[in-house]
């Protein structure tokens, strides 16, 4: 038996097993039928397993170089590395739609045997939802659109390789399957939301049994695309991070969506309002996860990260469409169910602050969505090709995240229903002091710009209210408990882990901030044609060139230009790169990169002396704080993770909040 016959089966009954799951958990939840449900459950676990066996099977013919199947040959060779190998799982369509079935089949699983315990029929609903998605996934990846595991013969002696850009650096092991997890798991809080509509509830019960999934998803799809901005950093050779590519707008739209729907449910659960809004901000959020794969997947945008025309565009488009007319057709009928139980109130409150944070996410992401669309329906209409870059993106987008800064430092001071004078001065006092700070700090390292000034300034003031807020909680802690300064930080963070971690996100925000504001303001660059042993100057560094060298490896070959960078008597060796594989018609540029906390120094062999090794054209720039935008996507996964975390257990007597002061998840 082959890996095609093993995968191609395993598939073809887990989407036998899906459609009676779909079936069972229907029933179930109409007849609470127990019977049924166990039937939906086993169903679940078993098409979960035989997806990943049907995965397994293709990483097994990836790593055994099965050319028998038109997938392994077409992504992979039999100079391929291992870990190459093994990741062009998802390199290619069918791959990357594989692995997407077999992370849903997991989703559903998990309701299955986790979600129909607690809230059993909302549960067991949601779960017939999921399996309705699992089917439809099912299958395209059995269907010609995206079957992995269709055969060809006679086959080929040797494959084509992957993607000459997907087999350059060991993020494209990490970046995707970040994505796909972030994806997938906004099914969860989308099933359940569409239950509750469903089966009329007007309370918030799927939000507190989605509240967990949803955080994960989140935490995942943000550290996903800060993967991203680092493979686009390290692998492109163009010296950014963030294009505004159609592609990369499809990841952050949900993030942005997702964002606004971890601040609202907190209103909705404090104050028992916008719940219409908290369904319809899921419904849009898993939306345009679905958007996001039919732009990566059909082929109608140009993007390094997109893959080619094919047949699963419209299938996609009809999903997509079948989902939204479905969902918001519930949301419209049970609407009269979801009513609040009073207004917003007053501006200067915790509530307004959340719902004026929920309007600037909304307009972030259609503004995005109007740039990332605008362009393809007018090549649809008129056949015009029209292109909207990064100036459209920045001058939109750069105001609106400026704004959102500020409400996320004056967020955490407010009080529910309304503060008063004395609790702004006090609250806000401290804070005010420190942006003053950032501000005058990013004047003094030469920073003009209005934007940059006010992003210093913003991003201090978050800091620095976070700051003041863990203060207040270890006093409150020490008061009430006597506990030492060390041991009351700890408590805070195991017993109230969804407040504080959201605090933590909250610094992960304002240092990306940060670093995006350092590194678009400050660079530096120069190129110059050099000889060996010739030098140029930049941004106060001495770039040295020693010459070219050849590298040979099975898989490719790299003309490697050393680089030293002499920078207070070191001597920091950079290695930029040209690197030509077999199935690539041009070489690919491999930056050399020197990573410090202050700065990058990033090198680029831009074009040599092919015949005698005379020259060689080298561009370098010095980009200011770009690594933290690494370790502030770290720090943001490292508060989602304190969020998510069941609380510890609490002494008797509560701990009393710090006036003032909001939990928050973002």
């Amino acid at each position: 038996m082959t890996f095609a016959d093993v995968g191609g089966g395993a598939l073809r009954a887990a989407l036998a097993l899906a459609l009676w799951g779909l079936l069972a958990s229907a029933y179930a939840a109409r007849e609470r039928d127990g019977r049924a449900l166990q039937s939906a459950r086993w169903s679940a676990l078993a098409a979960f397993v035989l997806v990943v066996a049907a995965s397994l099977s293709m990483a097994a013919a990836l790593l055994a170089h099965d050319f028998t199947i038109r997938y392994v040959a077409l992504n992979n060779a039999l100079e391929t590395p291992a870990y190459f190998s093994a990741i062009s799982l998802w390199a290619a369509l069918e791959g990357s739609i594989l692995l997407w079935t077999t992370i849903l089949a997991g989703a559903v699983a998990y309701v299955a045997w986790r979600g129909t315990r607690e809230i059993p029929r909302l549960a067991t609903t949601a779960l017939a939802v999921m399996f309705a998605m699992l089917a439809f996934f099912l299958f395209l990846v059995v269907s010609p659109a995206a079957d992995p595991f269709v055969r060809i013969d006679p086959a080929p002696l040797n494959g084509r390789g992957p993607n000459p850009l997907l087999q350059d650096h060991w993020l494209m092991g990490l970046h995707p399957p970040l994505l796909y997890l972030g994806y997938v798991l906004f099914s969860v809080p989308f099933a359940y939301a569409v239950a509750s509509l469903i089966l009329g509830e007007g309370g918030d019960r799927w939000i507190v049994a989605t509240r967990r999934s949803a955080l994960v998803a989140w935490a995942l799809l943000g550290v996903g695309i800060v993967a991203g901005a680092w493979w686009s950093y390290a692998v492109l050779g163009w010296g950014g991070y963030w294009a505004w590519d159609p592609v990369e707008n499809a990841a952050i739209m949900p993030w942005l969506v997702a964002t606004a729907y971890l601040h609202s449910v907190m209103v909705e659960e404090k104050r028992r309002m916008l719940r219409t809004w908290n369904v319809a901000l899921v419904i849009g959020a898993f939306a345009l996860t679905i958007l996001g794969t039919f732009l990566t997947r059909s082929g109608v945008v140009n993007s390094v990260h997109s893959f080619t025309q094919s047949a699963i565009g419209p299938l996609l488009l009809g999903y997509l469409a079948a989902v939204l007319a479905f969902s918001v057709g519930l949301l419209l009928w049970r609407a009269p169910r979801l009513a609040d139980s009073g207004p917003v109130g007053v501006p200067l409150s915790r509530e307004a602050v959340f719902l004026f944070q929920n309007v600037l996410f909304v307009a972030a992401t259609l503004t995005v969505l109007l740039g990332t669309l605008y362009p393809l329906v007018v090549e649809a209409i008129s056949g015009a090709q029209l292109s909207i870059g990064s100036p459209y993106f920045d001058r939109v987008e750069v105001p609106i995240a400026l704004a959102l800064l500020f409400l996320m430092g004056v967020g955490p001071q407010l009080p529910w229903h309304g503060a008063s004078r004395a609790t702004l001065e006090r609250q806000f006092a401290a804070p005010v002091v420190v942006a003053g700070a950032g501000a005058l700090l990013a004047l003094a390292v030469g920073l003009r710009g209005a934007a940059a000034v006010l992003g210093y300034a913003l991003a201090a003031f978050v800091v620095a209210t976070v700051a003041q807020e863990v203060m207040r909680g270890v006093r409150a802690r020490r008061t009430l408990h006597g506990e030492t300064a060390a041991g009351a930080f700890v408590n805070l963070f195991r017993r109230s882990g969804r407040r504080y971690g959201g605090y933590v996100v909250h610094v992960g925000i304002a240092l990306i901030a940060l670093a995006v504001v350092s590194s678009q303001a400050q660079a530096a660059e120069a190129e110059a044609t050099l000889a060996p042993g010739g030098s140029m100057q930049v941004a106060g560094r001495t770039i040295v060139f020693d010459g070219l060298r050849d590298v040979v490896d099975p898989q490719r070959t790299q003309v490697v230009a050393d680089l030293r960078v002499l920078d207070g008597g070191t001597g920091a060796a950079l290695a930029p790169a040209l690197t030509y594989y077999p199935n690539a018609t041009a070489g690919i540029g491999s930056p050399g990169i020197r990573s410090t906390a202050g700065d990058d120094v990033y090198a680029i062999l831009a074009a040599y002396d092919a015949r005698s090794r005379a020259w060689a054209t080298l561009q370098v720039r010095v980009i200011p704080l770009v690594s933290w935008l690494w370790i502030g996507g770290a720090i943001v996964g490292l508060g989602a993770v304190i969020a998510a975390l069941p609380p510890g257990r609490r002494h008797s007597s509560a701990v009393a909040a710090p006036s003032g002061t909001v939990a928050s998840v973002t």
